[in-house]
């Protein structure tokens, strides 16, 4: 499991949202009219949890692709909703800093997303041979 790269790239996934749920400063979304800091918890939360999901379903490489598809538009909808944000409030302040989890989130997941379909290439062409 660990030694294919997509594990690799999932796990530094995990590892970069949980570190961002412990260390990011908490930001007001004025623009929302709901509270925005158990939204981002729980964004960063459901994150590790597709991401643990998709790392040990290593047996199942279509699931793991549908699950990566499923969290990449999800990690797009959050950069979008920040990109919002930041155009209506015309202030960059915390949103930087946050803006920079869906982003290494989506560079994570189309790379783990390659490796998921290369492997499953390989896979393919090793039953031809048989």
């Amino acid at each position: 499991m660990i030694q294919r790269i997509q594990s690799i790239y999932l796990l530094l996934l995990i590892i970069c949202s949980l570190l961002g749920l412990f260390f990011l400063p908490p930001v007001v979304l004025s623009v929302l009219f709901f509270p925005t800091e158990i939204i981002l918890e729980t964004y960063l939360l459901i994150s590790v949890f597709l991401s643990v999901l998709c790392l040990f379903s290593f047996k199942f490489r279509k699931s793991q692709l549908l699950i990566n598809k499923i969290q990449l538009l999800a990690q797009v909808f959050v950069f979008l909703v920040f990109i919002y944000v930041m155009v209506i409030e015309n202030t960059t302040g915390n949103y930087l800093i946050w803006l920079s989890m869906p982003v290494q989130a989506i560079l994570f997941l189309i790379l783990s997303s390659r490796a998921i379909r290369r492997d499953e290439a390989l896979v393919r062409s090793i039953d031809r041979l048989r």
